[in-house]
């Protein structure tokens, strides 16, 4: 199975709430609060890491987003290319995250998903109000991946 997976509202948007969604056969999305993320920006500060933030955060709610999911046989998933040039550091966080809920690992690419996609419509039409979000990611469970 493949799925794609984009972003409304990028997570360093901290005025704003961000929609992580997934689309194939299954349509998937994560609300991230405005106010967990500026919560969460802090504690990067606290701990000398603000620039780790952004792909931290996004990281791990993909990961959180595909695990509420309950997708099995993911043989791949498209990240939309959010953050150019940091396809690198992106996927070894990502590894690393998704080693705690998950043993097989699918291949992964980040490439861009483009807005007439599935998933970009689903997560616009969230983002607007028009569909509700499947989860909304608390800050105690996203705070325990994001931070070691």
């Amino acid at each position: 199975m493949i799925i794609q997976i984009n972003q409304s509202n990028k997570i360093e948007k901290t005025n704003k709430d961000s929609i992580i969604g997934l689309a194939n056969d299954v349509r998937f999305t994560v609300l991230l609060k405005r106010k967990i993320k500026r919560k969460l920006q802090e504690d990067f500060r606290k701990e000398g890491k603000p620039r780790l933030f952004v792909y931290r955060t996004f990281i791990a709610s993909v990961v959180l987003l595909i695990k509420y999911a309950k997708l099995k046989n993911i043989s791949k998933i498209i990240i939309d290319l959010e953050y150019f040039g940091k396809d690198k550091l992106l996927k070894s966080i990502f590894l690393e995250m998704w080693s705690r809920f998950f043993s097989e690992i699918p291949e992964i690419s980040f490439e861009r998903v483009g807005k007439k996609s599935k998933v970009h419509y689903i997560c616009y039409f969230t983002m607007k109000g028009k569909y509700k979000p499947n989860k909304v990611l608390e800050y105690k469970e996203i705070k325990r991946l994001v931070l070691k």
